[in-house]
């Protein structure tokens, strides 16, 4: 069966969890694109995403508070 899109990115999100939680705050925000792991980090969710539509303009994210699980943005 495939993964559904928050499956997999809450897969991502624990994945890179301990070294996000070590370097970031835990207001910081990380989005993640789901189909190749980048992700950027920032103060705020919108400056979060607006980093990462720099690299993938076309992309659907997957967005966390770095301590806790938020959902997905478009």
């Amino acid at each position: 069966m495939k993964k559904s899109f928050v499956e997999k990115g809450k897969q991502i999100y624990y994945q890179l969890k301990p070294q996000l939680e070590e370097k970031y705050v835990p207001e910081d925000y990380v989005t993640i694109d789901v189909e190749t792991g980048d992700y950027s980090v920032a103060e705020t969710s919108l400056e979060a995403i607006k980093k990462l539509k720099k690299r993938h303009p076309k992309k659907i994210f997957f967005l966390a508070q770095v301590g806790r699980v938020a959902g997905m943005l478009k």
